[in-house]
C-alpha cells in the first residue's frame, strides 16, 4: 500500500478562520495530488488484498458523520457502476468486475499541529483505481469520520481511431444518463459542467470547470454541494468519432463538512492531551 502523509494545519498560530482555511486549502492540496498520482498510465499495481494497516500512534478517528445522498441528477449518476455515497466495498466490487482485477488502494495519513502540538491519524484507505485497456478510473473514499464512503469519482478513457464511439451518439446517451449536453465543438473538443446547488437545484454550464471545495479559493464553493465535468475529445481528420472521454463527479458539501470533523477530532486529541499534561518544570 501507499502511504500519503497530508499536513491539515500549517501553522498553531494561525487564528481560528485561518486555520480552517489552511486546513481546507491542505486537504483539497492531498485530493488533488493523489489523483494525479494515480491517473492513467500511473496506477501503482499494489493487490487489493485486505491488510492491517500499520499502528503508527496516530489518532484513530471516529464515525460521526452520515452521508446526506442527494436527490437530484447528480445524486443519482453513476461511473461504472460507482455512485457518490457508495460503500468501499460496493465500489471494490464495482470495481473488480469492470477492470477484471482487484483494484489499488491508496492510504493517507492527516496530520494537524494545534497548540504546537503535532498529531497524525492511523491511515486510511483513501482511494481505489483500476484501468482497463485505455479505462481508467479513480474513486475517493471519504476518512472513517464519514464510513469511508464514496466522495469522488474519476473516469478517463482513450479511444483508438480504428474503433471509436460515435460523437453523435455518446452526445445523446450523455442527456438520457446525466441530462448533460454538450456544447458545439471547439478545436476537437467539447466540456460540459453540472452543479447541484446545496437548496438541491441542479444547473449545467458550457465549458464549466470544477468548483474547488474551498469557499476562500472558489466562491462557488458557499453555494455548491457538488459538481460534474464531462470533457470530450474527437478525432481531428474524423470528427464523428470520439478520441478521449473523462468525467469526474465531487461531492464538495460533503467533502467541507469531512474536513471540519477531522479538524476537530485532531485538536480535541491535542487538547486531550495537554490536559493530562503533568511534566512540572525542573529548576
Amino acid at each position: 500500500m501507499k502511504r500519503v502523509v497530508v499536513c491539515l494545519l500549517l501553522c498553531g498560530a494561525l487564528p481560528p478562520v485561518a486555520h480552517a482555511q489552511d486546513a481546507v486549502a491542505a486537504f483539497r492540496r492531498s485530493m488533488v495530488n493523489a489523483a494525479m498520482g494515480m491517473g492513467a498510465g500511473h496506477i501503482p499495481n499494489t493487490p487489493a488484498t485486505p491488510q492491517a494497516p500499520q499502528d503508527n500512534g496516530g489518532v484513530t478517528l471516529q464515525k460521526t458523520l452520515t452521508y446526506r445522498p442527494m436527490d437530484n441528477a447528480l445524486g443519482h449518476a453513476s461511473l461504472m457502476g460507482i455512485s457518490l455515497g457508495m460503500s468501499a466495498l460496493e465500489a471494490t466490487a464495482q470495481l473488480h468486475q469492470a477492470c477484471q482485477a482487484d483494484p489499488s488502494i491508496r492510504t493517507e495519513t492527516l496530520r494537524t499541529s494545534y497548540k504546537g502540538v503535532n498529531m497524525e491519524t492511523q491511515s486510511y484507505p483513501s482511494m481505489l483505481s483500476c484501468q482497463r485497456n485505455g479505462d481508467a478510473i479513480n474513486v475517493s473514499l471519504a476518512p472513517p469520520v464519514m464510513g469511508g464512503i464514496v466522495i469522488k469519482i474519476e473516469r478517463s478513457v482513450d479511444y483508438p481511431a480504428i474503433n471509436a464511439p460515435g460523437y453523435d451518439a455518446l452526445k445523446a446517451e450523455l442527456v438520457t444518463r446525466y441530462s448533460a449536453h454538450l456544447p458545439s465543438l471547439y478545436n476537437a473538443s467539447a466540456v460540459t459542467a453540472l452543479y447541484a446547488l446545496k437548496d438541491g437545484t441542479v444547473t449545467e454550464k458550457a465549458h464549466g470547470d470544477p468548483v474547488a471545495f474551498s469557499p476562500s479559493s472558489d466562491q462557488r464553493a458557499s453555494v455548491t454541494q457538488a459538481w460534474m465535468q464531462i470533457a470530450v475529445d474527437v478525432v481531428p481528420q474524423n470528427p464523428s468519432a470520439v478520441s478521449h472521454l473523462s468525467i469526474a463527479i465531487e461531492d464538495i458539501g460533503a467533502v467541507q463538512t469531512i474536513t471540519a470533523e477531522v479538524i476537530k477530532q485532531l485538536n480535541a486529541a491535542v487538547d486531550a492531551k495537554l490536559a493530562h499534561n503533568t511534566v512540572k518544570p525542573a529548576l
